[in-house]
């Protein structure tokens, strides 16, 4: 029933200009050989509010997938399926902006063959919190940082870019990831390229760099961002 409800209120939040005057949508997808991920989501001013100066409403939906070793002769395939609805907080100036999220995640998780120990196997309704901002560095340098975090489990997700504009309008530098939960753990480190324009007003971003999970070794990754405004 609550995923019903929450996807529900994603497709009318889609659906329903009168909410406000414009929004963003997200969509992106990304791989390495133990890790893969794909989300949609989109980020709406609630009424009163606009987009960087007040409070928002963001829906979204994720697929999530990778193992991690339960014995040295025994690895746990995981993919986990979740929807999330959260109301927010953003301000913005010349120099940056940030925004603060707190919303409800509710994820289903299956997990081949069976752990005991893991709990978060099944479905399961969390709260879920989210920080995110940018913020002008060193001449022609932006700092631009994400951290989530499901209150109620060792869940967490945290990515920290340095930019820079090229004269053609592009975007580039390096990012750090970390992500784990109580069975599972990496880090990643790579660059990106955004503000690559498609068609009006789309926004693509391209990134690639090293995966490290805790138990397994290094190996390439590869993804993709859309930002699309409406």
């Amino acid at each position: 029933m609550m995923s019903r409800l929450l996807l529900a209120s994603l497709l009318l939040a889609m659906n329903a200009p009168a909410w406000a005057q414009d929004g963003i949508a997200l969509a992106g997808v990304e791989a390495s050989r133990d890790n893969r991920y794909a989300y949609l989501g989109t980020v709406l001013p609630v009424p009163g509010s606009q987009l960087g100066q007040g409070y928002v409403q963001r829906y979204w939906v994720d697929y999530v997938s990778y193992s991690y070793e339960k014995t040295p002769q025994l690895e746990i395939d995981t993919r986990m399926r979740a929807v999330e609805a959260a109301l927010g907080y953003q301000q913005s100036s010349a120099s940056g902006w940030w925004g603060a999220y707190l919303g409800a995640r509710y994820a289903s998780t299956r997990l081949r063959p069976d752990d005991p120990d893991n709990d978060d196997e099944g479905r399961r309704l969390r709260a879920k919190l989210q920080f995110e901002g940018e913020t002008d560095m060193a001449a022609g340098w932006r700092i631009n940082g994400i951290a989530s975090h499901l209150i109620g489990d060792a869940n967490y997700w945290a990515r920290l870019r340095l930019q820079t504009q090229l004269r053609n309008q592009l975007r580039v530098g390096p990012e750090v990831l970390v992500q784990g939960d109580s069975n599972y753990s990496a880090y990643k480190v790579g660059v990106f390229v955004g503000n690559i324009v498609l068609g009006a007003s789309t926004a693509l971003t391209l990134k690639a760099g090293v995966s490290k999970p805790e138990d397994d070794p290094a190996s390439a990754y590869v993804g993709a961002e859309f930002y699309i405004p409406f």
